[in-house]
C-alpha cells in the first residue's frame, strides 16, 4: 500500500525488488501468511507516528506473521539453512509478510512444527507472540505454572483469544471467556472452563475472584471496568490489555502531549489498581521471539495448542480478508496463500 485507508488501498506490486538479507538475516520464500485485526486498523494509519519514526516506511508491506522456506542465509546466521521450513513474526517495523518472501533476523525465526502445513502454521506466531507479551512478558503468568489461576480471557473465539485459553489450559489454568452465541460450543471445545454468552449474561456480575484478567477488546469496548471488579483482591491479581490508547494519543497529540497523556493515564491507573485492591495493572504489545516460537512449536507438536483457521484464501484476495476481518465476526484465523508457493 502507498497511502492509508480503506480496503481498496491494497493492491499486489509485482515490481519491487526481492529482499536482500542482512548478515544476520534469513531471506524466506513465503507460502502463507494470515490476517490479524492489526493489519486492518494500520491500514487505516493507527500508529503512524510511531511506526515512522521506527523505520516504517511507504510503499507498506502489512503483515505479521508467516510461515515458508529458508531461500537464503546471511554470513552470520548459523542456526538455519537452505530449505528448513520455518515460521515467523518479525519486527512490526519493516517490511511484512503480505509478500512472496521477506528478509528477517535469524532471532525472529524457529522452525515450523512439523506437524502442521503451512496454512496452519502461519496463522499462530502474531497471535502467540501477543498472548505471551501479555501473559509472561508483564509477570502475570508464568510458563507452565498457572495451576490454580482463574484467567478471564476476553473474545474466546477471536484470533488471540482462541489461542490463549489453548495455552492457559496447556499450562493447568481454569480459563472463563466471553463470546458470541453462536461460538459458545467452540469455545468449550478449546478447553474453556466457563463460557459467558456475552448476548445472554453480564460477565461482570457472573464471575468473581479472577486471578489475571486478559482483555484483547480493550478500552473501547466498555469492558475495563468490568474486568476490574472481577479481579480478586491481593498480590498476583493482575489485568492486562493488549488493546489500549498508548498508539492512538500519540497519533492524535505528539510525542509530547500524547505521551505525558499516555504516562500519566497508566501511571494512575496502576496506582489506583495497587490502592483498590492490591492488583496489578499492564498494557502490553506484540515482541518479536524466535525462542519463544520454539517453545510454542512443542506444544504444538505435543498436541497441546491446534491452529484455528476459519478460511484460506488467496493473496489477491487481502482486500476481502481485511472486509471479513473488520465484521469481528471471524472464528479464529484468515489466512492468505501466498504466490511464493504457487511459482514453487
Amino acid at each position: 500500500m502507498s497511502e492509508y485507508g480503506g480496503v481498496e488501498v491494497l493492491r499486489l506490486n509485482p515490481s519491487l525488488p526481492d529482499p536482500v538479507p542482512a548478515d544476520d538475516e534469513i531471506l524466506i520464500r513465503i507460502h502463507a501468511t494470515s490476517v490479524n485485526p492489526i493489519d486492518a486498523v494500520r491500514r487505516m494509519g493507527y500508529g503512524r507516528r510511531v511506526f515512522k519514526l521506527l523505520g516504517a516506511k511507504m510503499p507498506l508491506i502489512l503483515g505479521h506473521d508467516a510461515s515458508g522456506v529458508v531461500v537464503k542465509t546471511g554470513r552470520n546466521v548459523t542456526r538455519f539453512k537452505a530449505g528448513d521450513a520455518v515460521w515467523i513474526a518479525p519486527d512490526a517495523f519493516r517490511d511484512g509478510t503480505y509478500a512472496e518472501y521477506v528478509a528477517v533476523r535469524e532471532r525472529e525465526v524457529a522452525m515450523k512444527p512439523q506437524n502442521l502445513t503451512h496454512e496452519e502454521a502461519a496463522s499462530i506466531p502474531y497471535v502467540a507472540l501477543t498472548t505471551w507479551a501479555a501473559l509472561v512478558g508483564t509477570g502475570a503468568i508464568e510458563p507452565g505454572k498457572a495451576a490454580g489461576k482463574t484467567v478471564l480471557v476476553h473474545a474466546g473465539s477471536g484470533g488471540i483469544g482462541s489461542f490463549a485459553i489453548q495455552l492457559l489450559k496447556a499450562w493447568g489454568a481454569n480459563v472463563a471467556t466471553t463470546c458470541g452465541p453462536g461460538n459458545v460450543e467452540f469455545c468449550r471445545s478449546l478447553g474453556a472452563d466457563r463460557v459467558i454468552d456475552y448476548s445472554r449474561e453480564d460477565f461482570a456480575k457472573e464471575l468473581k475472584d479472577i486471578d489475571v484478567v486478559f482483555d484483547t477488546l480493550g478500552y473501547l469496548a466498555g469492558v475495563e471496568k468490568g474486568s476490574l471488579r472481577v479481579l480478586r483482591r491481593g498480590a498476583g491479581a493482575h489485568y492486562v490489555s493488549i488493546v489500549n490508547p498508548l498508539l492512538p494519543w500519540i497519533d492524535e497529540g505528539g510525542f509530547i502531549l500524547g505521551g505525558a497523556r499516555v504516562a500519566l493515564t497508566l501511571l494512575g491507573m496502576k496506582i489506583w489498581m495497587r490502592l483498590w485492591k492490591g492488583a496489578r495493572y499492564s498494557w502490553a504489545h506484540f515482541s518479536t521471539s524466535g525462542a519463544v516460537l520454539e517453545e510454542i512449536r512443542t506444544l504444538v507438536e505435543a498436541g497441546k495448542v491446534r491452529p484455528v483457521v476459519q478460511t484460506v484464501m488467496d493473496l489477491s484476495d487481502v482486500a476481502k480478508a481485511h472486509t471479513a476481518i473488520e465484521s469481528r465476526r471471524t472464528r479464529g484465523k484468515i489466512v492468505l496463500h501466498c504466490l511464493a508457493a504457487d511459482a514453487a
